[in-house]
């Protein structure tokens, strides 16, 4: 699990600590700088894991630096192993043990698609785009979760099953099927039969989301998910807000970046019904940008009847500002 992660000179932090719970939510005004901390969290990963922070379209160091900092450094912290990496313009510093996995989902995932293209190998990592998400179920189909994700439409307790259960939160009675056809390098998937091209986006944009989910809880890895919303109805996005606060129960560490109040309402649901010190497990982050376009980041704090305490202005409050228009 991250612990930490502290931005020196990165984008538009000039000196900010950001502090992971169990729980984290990102949140904010566009281009505040919410998606420049999963940036870093995903360079340290990769700074681990390869000797290198640079991550694939983001430039170099020279378009990476705050412009009224000299100097560029990004250091995380991990409680697992008691250790940290430390990314600087021109050098990598590992103390102790760092080790950090997790399951990324981007906001640009694939959407329906005819086809998914086969990655070769042992490699059953969902993909930062979900891009890998046939060969995952396949090789996790009938694993057992655990019984507190299991949902009360699954047919079953393993994997498969509740991945299709809970995809039916967005559409009712959803039966998928996930086919793959190794001699000619493709995969796709079906929903009751239909292409996945002509039953529309909410579907193909979430069932990657959820697996995550369902597999960081399987394989102990934190879940790192950007906008989770995406293309779901309201309702869809509540009972989502719901398998992202079990899955936290399950002890899985889990971040989102959203911009969705019924996703952040139906956390504060949970919280509020299950009493047992959840909000405690809560990190609440509001980003913004100052007049010179430097992330300035408010903690919100939740307790434990899913209130707000310390709310900063702008904290999901369209929907009331708009409320008072129309009395």
């Amino acid at each position: 699990m991250i612990s930490s992660i502290t931005l020196k000179g990165f984008k538009s932090f000039l000196y900010n600590t950001i502090n992971f719970g169990d729980l984290t939510i990102l949140t904010g005004l566009n281009s505040s700088g919410k998606s420049s901390v999963i940036q870093a969290i995903l360079m340290g990963q990769q700074a681990i894991e390869k000797n290198e922070s640079l991550l694939e379209g983001f430039g170099d160091f020279s378009e990476l630096k705050n412009q009224y900092s000299k100097k560029l450094e990004i250091t995380a912290k991990y409680i697992d192993t008691d250790g940290s990496v430390m990314i600087e313009e021109d050098k990598i510093t590992l103390s102790g043990n760092p080790d950090f996995a997790c399951n990324y989902i981007s906001a640009d995932r694939f959407g329906p698609r005819t086809s998914i293209p086969l990655n070769y190998g042992n490699n059953y990592n969902i993909g930062n785009q979900g891009d890998n998400i046939t060969k995952v179920i396949e090789h996790f189909e009938n694993e057992i979760i655990p019984s507190a994700l299991k949902h009360s439409n699954s047919q079953g307790d393993t994997f498969y099953f509740n991945l299709e259960a809970w995809l039916g939160i967005i559409s009712p009675n959803t039966k998928f099927k996930s086919v793959i056809n190794k001699k000619s390098d493709t995969s796709y998937i079906t929903f009751n039969e239909h292409r996945s091209k002509n039953v529309g986006f909410g579907l193909s944009y979430t069932l990657p989301v959820i697996a995550s989910l369902l597999l960081g809880a399987i394989l102990k890895k934190t879940v790192i998910i950007e906008n989770p919303e995406a293309h779901l109805h309201p309702k869809g996005q509540t009972e989502l807000a719901r398998l992202i606060s079990l899955v936290v129960e399950a002890g899985v560490q889990v971040i989102i970046e959203t911009h969705s109040d019924h996703v952040f309402d139906g956390i504060r649901i949970f919280a509020k019904e299950n009493k047992a010190s959840f909000n405690e497990k809560i990190k609440t982050y509001w980003f913004e940008l100052d007049e010179k376009g430097n992330t300035d980041v408010q903690e919100a704090l939740i307790d434990g009847n899913g209130r707000l305490k310390d709310c900063p202005d702008g904290l999901f409050d369209q929907f009331e500002i708009n409320s008072r228009h129309l009395l």
